[in-house]
């Protein structure tokens, strides 16, 4: 049964009865129990607990590629820039970095692994900082004068241009010295650069640059840094994409000798360069392309895949990536790319792709782009019912009844996820009955109330319409729903989609196949009904002069409340021994009793058999709640076992075992034919889960065991289909049998459950 909300409304805001003072009582001596992990009373040990955070709405993270490095990366997520290492992958902030702005980092590759960024001088001139990330021997800082224009970066080299006074310019290499020591570029004959300097990448000394030739055509060499010379590059037609590696120098191309594609030249530039074809999908796009040594690694415009085309060697053509963001040479070797992207799989990382001693390329995912959270999500609502969590996440205005499973123990266990429903709310679901989670949805043509039940979203009952609208799930049995609208209650037989009972809101539980309820009659009687015929079947007498408008039940124990007098209490329907309790903001357990105090507190209170009462401890850090009750939306409890579970102040759910002194297993009712005419159908209802059972049919006349029937994990019901037969396949003969069913708690606590009774076959 599962009690994740009170019973009657009109209870929801009366005050604490002057006896509840005397439901905190001191624990006695040699109790045996476990406090919540945040409740605070000396000298008591903590219990197991659960943690579940609200699920919460993420997106993809701010990430972005600044620099490359022959050991790393350099890389800003939100406000802190960022190395990871290719070696062990971890990753540190660059504190040397902080307070630098974005904008003065410098990009491209680096095969010292430092950060580099310029600053103004005072007297115009620039400071150039580079930080040895991986060694601190490569930190330095050198200043390029203020007459140097435009500065360019290519790996360690710094190239700038000098305004000759006559509307042209000059190339120089600033080393940070003196500077009529720094190189000039020696650009081929007639060959000119314009005021910003063409820097498309570096290894080593040599850089590749790009200038305009004496007839105005674009052309591109190989700059040595240290001497200013300039070798230049066999190219023709349009180019594009410029690398230079260690080995080789590549360019892509349409058209010119060859054809479309990627050029490949040795470094030392001499020789026709080797055309490697790429199958673009545009015969317009921008293509970006980098050799890494047997392959051609390349995408077109940003945003598509990451793909791959061997020029020679053992590797396949295929996609590295779905979508690329950013990717980079690192210049080393034979050489290699760094990328940002996603997968397959819609994982967005940061990756390392380089040809491995088997001839292929291999991908090393260097850092997953962690997400970011973009919504916080808000638990509305809960229920707890054998074992079985769910919680309803409120996130950008969309209700989710969420489901996990936290063990049947006398300790709670996380376990596996329960399907996800949408769009419910408080009050609107209920666990506990045989067919699943029962929910309340609204019929759109009619605006009244359905009930369906189920466990798969997917495939529900077919809804059963209810006579009201807007109303609420009140309490849940194997067979029967408690529902309320307008003032009216009404009880579901869902095994025959009937509505079997109608009565005016009071107080009201279901327990089993019987529904406790006040009598307005009668001050002071609780009645005990068979839903389905409306008969009476027992009646307690609570000893007081008022009609209780709240009810619940639990094992043997039934809490009773009449707010208008301010009077509640627990009555023991087995020892017919009462407790004191609140008259609001209570909920009934196995054997404990949790009140929400005016603090905002739980207390937690052990009701003993011997009638006495224990500390259990008091719950602080709750989620204040939105109706001053929180029943049911920031906290709740399990009746059929000793589990709490409640919603702290950061929107974390918290599942404890305050009392594991737990009542023991038992069969509440049966559903068992006591003839069988070539079949027969049992069932048997026990009182918490059970781990396994056993079932076994013995002939009378001569103590034959002719059948027996074994079933693991029951979260409350077994049920037995027996076809007449033996275990042999024969039919059994006519006559009288006994049954006997056994068993074991799923919490360990206690004994089996037993139950037994007779069987007689009408025909063989």
């Amino acid at each position: 049964m599962s009690r994740h909300l009170y019973t009657n409304s009109r209870s929801r805001r009366g005050r604490r009865t002057a006896g509840a003072a005397a439901v905190a009582v001191v624990l006695a001596a040699g109790l045996a129990t476990a406090l919540p992990a945040t409740a605070h009373a000396a000298g008591k040990a903590e219990a197991a607990e659960v943690l579940i955070p609200a699920p919460d709405e993420f997106g993809e993270g701010p990430e972005k590629i600044l620099a490359t490095g022959r050991y790393g990366v350099l890389h800003r997520e939100g406000d802190d820039y960022l190395w990871t290492n290719s070696y062990n992958r971890r990753t540190k902030v660059v504190t040397e970095l902080a307070g630098v702005p974005e904008e003065l980092l410098v990009g491209g590759h680096d095969e010292h692994n430092r950060a580099i960024y310029t600053q103004q001088r005072a007297d115009g001139g620039t400071d150039i900082v580079r930080i040895g990330i991986e060694d601190p021997a490569f930190t330095r800082t050198s200043t390029v004068p203020a007459h140097y224009l435009n500065l360019r970066f290519a790996g360690g080299w710094a190239i700038a241009t000098v305004d000759k006074g006559d509307g042209t310019y000059e190339m120089r290499v600033p080393r940070g010295g003196d500077p009529s020591e720094d190189p000039l570029v020696r650009l081929p004959a007639g060959a000119t650069t314009d005021a910003e300097p063409v820097v498309l990448g570096a290894q080593g000394s040599e850089a590749l640059i790009g200038y305009r030739l004496a007839d105005g055509s674009p052309g591109y060499g190989i700059l040595t840094g240290y001497d200013g010379r300039v070798k230049p590059l066999p190219v023709t037609g349009d180019a594009s994409s410029f690398r230079i590696t260690q080995m080789n120098i590549s360019w892509f191309s349409r058209n010119g000798d060859g054809g479309q594609g990627v050029r490949i030249l040795p470094r030392s530039g001499t020789g026709t360069p080797k055309v490697v074809p790429l199958a673009t999908r545009s015969p317009d796009s921008e293509v970006t392309a980098f050799v890494v040594e047997d392959s051609i690694v390349w995408h077109e415009g940003l945003g598509g895949p990451l793909r791959l085309t061997p020029h020679t060697g053992v590797d396949t053509e295929r996609t590295l990536l779905a979508t690329v963001e950013f990717a980079q040479l690192r210049a080393e070797g034979y050489g290699g790319v760094l990328a940002l992207g996603k997968d397959a799989d819609g994982k967005r990382a940061i990756h390392s792709f380089s040809q491995d001693g088997s001839g292929t390329v291999f991908d090393l995912v260097m850092r997953e782009v962690p997400e970011v959270k973009t919504a916080d999500g808000e638990i509305g609502a809960l229920s707890l019912d054998r074992g079985r969590l769910r919680y309803v996440n409120s996130l950008v205005g969309k209700d989710t009844l969420h489901g996990k499973t936290v063990g049947t123990g006398l300790d709670p266990a996380e376990g596996d996820r329960l399907a996800d429903f949408p769009g419910l709310a408080a009050n609107r679901f209920a666990d506990g009955t045989d067919e699943g989670l029962a929910r309340l949805l609204t019929d759109p043509a009619t605006g009244k109330d359905t009930l369906v039940t189920g466990d798969d979203p997917e495939q529900p009952s077919e809804a059963l319409v209810l006579p009201g609208t807007g109303g609420r799930v009140l309490d849940a049995s194997p067979e029967f729903v408690l529902y309320e609208s307008g003032g009216r209650q009404y009880v579901i037989d869902i095994a025959h989609d009937l509505v079997v009972r109608d009565q005016r809101a009071q107080g009201a539980a279901l327990a089993g196949d019987r529904l406790y309820k006040s009598a307005p009659g009668n001050p002071g009687t609780v009645n005990v009904v068979d839903p389905r015929s409306g008969r009476a079947t027992g009646s307690h007498d609570l000893g007081v002069d008022c009609v209780p408008s709240e009810l619940q039940h639990s094992g043997t124990l039934l809490y009773w409340s009449c707010a208008a007098q301010d009077v509640a209490g627990v009555y023991d329907t087995a020892t017919h021994r009462d407790y004191p309790a609140p008259v609001s903001r209570v909920l009934l357990g196995d054997r404990f009793l949790a009140a929400r105090e005016a603090s905002g507190d739980l207390r937690l209170t052990a009701l003993r058999p011997d009638g006495s009462t224990g500390d259990l401890g008091t719950v602080t850090g709750l989620k204040p709640p939105k109706d001053d009750d929180g029943r049911g939306t920031t906290w709740t409890l399990d009746p059929a076992a000793g589990k709490l579970v409640w919603v702290g102040t950061d929107d974390t759910i918290h599942v404890t075992a305050p009392q594991q002194a737990v009542s023991p297993l038992g069969v509440t009712h049966s559903a068992v034919p006591a003839t069988a005419t070539g079949g027969w159908n049992a069932t048997w209802w026990l009182s918490r889960p059970a781990a396994s059972w056993k079932l076994t049919l013995v002939r009378r006349s001569n103590g034959e065991t002719v059948r027996t029937w074994t079933g693991e994990g029951t979260r409350g019901t077994v049920r037995v289909a027996w076809d007449g037969t033996s275990a042999s396949g024969d039919p059994v003969p006519a006559g009288g049998y006994t049954w006997r069913l056994t068993a074991a708690p799923a919490d360990g606590a206690g004994d089996d459950a037993t139950a037994s009774g007779t069987l007689r076959v009408t025909a063989g």
